[in-house]
C-alpha cells in the first residue's frame, strides 16, 4: 500500500523516541492529531507491510562494554553462501552485506573480549577459504544516527542543493558500569515492545519495578549514553531508501577531522567514521549514504568529493543484505 501523509509523518516521528510514559502512543496521537487506537492500527499495518523492522531499544555496545569492528573480505562465489551462512550464525555479527567491488562480503563483528573476537573470526576464515580479512575499526566517530525521512523529498533534501546540515555529536565509548535489574531492562527493550496502549507496563511488571523507577532507570540509562533511544527502525528499501553506499575516501590525517563533521552534516549520510587504512586498501573516510537511486547517492559521494577536493573515492553499493539485526545482548 502507499503511504499517506499521517503514515509518513508517524514514521518519522517514532524514529526519533518513544516518550517515557504510561501512554506513550496517546502522546504520539495528540503531537500528530490522531487517535491513539488510529496510532495503533496504523503501526500495526507498518509492520505487517514490512516498513518497520521492529519498535525497541536502540543501545551503545561501547557504553555496554563491547567493542564492535567493520570487517571485509573477497570470498569466492563457489563458496559465497556458505560463508555467509557461518557469519550469520553468529550472534554477534549484526549486519553482513554482499557490496560490489573487490571486496564483496563486509559484515560487523561485536564482543566483548578479543578472545572472543577470535573464537568468531576463526571459523568464518576457514568457511571462506582463508582469504585475508581486512580489519576497519573506527578510530574516530562522526555520525551514527540512522534517520530516514520520509516526509522530506528528493529535491528538497539539504545536500541534493549542495548544503550540509551541521551535526553535534557526542557519542560516549567508554564502558559503564550497570546494575542487574539495568541488564535486565536491557534485555527486555532489545525486542519489540507490545503495540498495546501501555506498552511499558509489562516489563516494568516482569522486572518488578513501579513505572515511576523503570522511567528513572531507563532516563539514566540515555543520559549515560548506553540507550540511545527507544524508537522505530525502519527496514531501507521497503521504506524507498533502496540503494545504499558505502562511501570510501583518502584523506591526508590532518585534513580528516573537519572533513569528517562536513561529512557528517549530510542528511543522507546515518554513519560516517575514520577507520583504519591497509597498504593495499587506503581509503580512511568512510560514511553509508542512503538514497532512492544510485544516481541520487552518486551525486551526493562526488558533491562531497569535489567540495572537498578528494580524488580518491568510491561508493560500494550493497546489493544483497545477507543479515541485519538489532545488537543484543
Amino acid at each position: 500500500m502507499e503511504l499517506d501523509v499521517k503514515d509518513r509523518k508517524l514514521l518519522n516521528r517514532l524514529q526519533i523516541e518513544l516518550p517515557l510514559v504510561s501512554h506513550p502512543w496517546r502522546l504520539i496521537a495528540e503531537e500528530l492529531e490522531l487517535r491513539q487506537e488510529e496510532v495503533l492500527h496504523k503501526l500495526e499495518r507498518l509492520k505487517n507491510e514490512g516498513y518497520i523492522r521492529r519498535i525497541g531499544g536502540v543501545f551503545n555496545p561501547a557504553r555496554l562494554g563491547y567493542k564492535g569492528c567493520l570487517y571485509a573480505m573477497r570470498v569466492e562465489e563457489a563458496r559465497y553462501y556458505q560463508a555467509a551462512a557461518v557469519v550469520n550464525s553468529f550472534k554477534g555479527v549484526t549486519h553482513n552485506y554482499r557490496r560490489d567491488g573487490w571486496l564483496n562480503m563486509w559484515f560487523t563483528l561485536t564482543a566483548r573480549t578479543a578472545a572472543e573476537r577470535e573464537a568468531i573470526l576463526e571459523p568464518i576464515r576457514e568457511a571462506a577459504g582463508r582469504p585475508k580479512l581486512y580489519e576497519f575499526p573506527a578510530e574516530q566517530v562522526f555520525k551514527l544516527k540512522v534517520f530516514l525521512n520520509m516526509e522530506e523529498t528528493t529535491e528538497s533534501s539539504a545536500s541534493a542543493s549542495g548544503k550540509a546540515r551541521p551535526e553535534s555529536l557526542s557519542i560516549p565509548m567508554e564502558h559503564q558500569e550497570l546494575e542487574s535489574t539495568d541488564w535486565q531492562l536491557i534485555r527486555e527493550l532489545q525486542g519489540d515492545l507490545p503495540l498495546v496502549p501501555e506498552p511499558y507496563s509489562d516489563i516494568a511488571r516482569r522486572s518488578c519495578l513501579g513505572l515511576k523507577e523503570l522511567f528513572r532507570r531507563l532516563q539514566a540509562l540515555q543520559a549515560s549514553g548506553a540507550l540511545k533511544r527507544i524508537g522505530a527502525v525502519l527496514r531501507h528499501r521497503e521504506a524507498g531508501f533502496t540503494a545504499n553506499g558505502l562511501f570510501a575516501s583518502v584523506l591526508p590525517e590532518e585534513r580528516i577531522p573537519q572533513a569528517g563533521q562536513r561529512l557528517a552534516g549530510y542528511a543522507e549520510v546515518s554513519h560516517c567514521y575514520k577507520r583504519r587504512a591497509h597498504p593495499d586498501w587506503p581509503y580512511n573516510l568512510y560514511a553509508m549514504i542512503h538514497g532512492p537511486n544510485e544516481v541520487f547517492v552518486r551525486r551526493i559521494a562526488e558533491h562531497f568529493a569535489q567540495q572537498e577536493g578528494i580524488s580518491e573515492f568510491d561508493i560500494l553499493f550493497s546489493t544483497e543484505e545477507l543479515k541485519k539485526t538489532s545488537f543484543s545482548i
